[in-house]
């Protein structure tokens, strides 16, 4: 099988790109570069169906030339949120099997306490469920049409993981 050698191309392409981009430094906000700013609002505002997205357009406040970015959509929260139950659940699962190959261990104890952490770790994991499937069915209802394919997209594959 035959090789090449690309490194001298791609060594003077990443020095041909470095000496195009700007460096970041504090002094490119002051010679007008570009900066990237967070908008002035409360991460937990009770409005949370619409959001401010990127914006291109010049800020006319004091630092000219800076891009906002807004917070996303509530319906990203939901999904993350399912996400973190699912791996939870998951964890939780884990343990319920050590929990079920111990219970089956033969032991002298009459085994309560086996079945009572059965038992917890079960209904843990049901609400676990219940509550990321509620919050999946909620998905859908908060929905805009910017983001509708997206957020269908998301939702079904949340379920697919669920």
């Amino acid at each position: 099988m035959a090789t090449r050698n690309r490194t001298v191309q791609y060594k003077k392409t990443r020095d041909a790109v470095k000496s195009v981009r700007a460096p970041l430094s504090s002094s490119a906000s002051s010679s007008g570069g570009p900066v990237i700013e967070m908008v002035n609002a409360s991460f937990l505002r009770s409005n949370r169906s619409s959001y401010a997205p990127l914006s291109t357009e010049e800020d006319p406040g004091p630092s000219s030339g800076a891009f906002t970015i807004g917070l996303p959509p509530s319906w990203v929260d939901d999904s993350e949120e399912i996400a973190a139950n699912i791996q939870r659940a998951k964890a939780k699962m884990a343990e319920l099997a050590k929990a079920h190959s111990k219970a089956l261990m033969p032991s002298f104890g009459d085994g309560k306490e086996d079945q009572r952490a059965i038992e917890v770790l079960t209904k843990e994991i049901t609400d676990l469920l219940r509550k990321s499937e509620k919050r999946l069915r909620n998905l859908s209802n908060n929905g805009s049409s910017e983001d509708s394919t997206l957020q269908k997209n998301v939702q079904r594959s949340l379920a697919t993981d669920l």
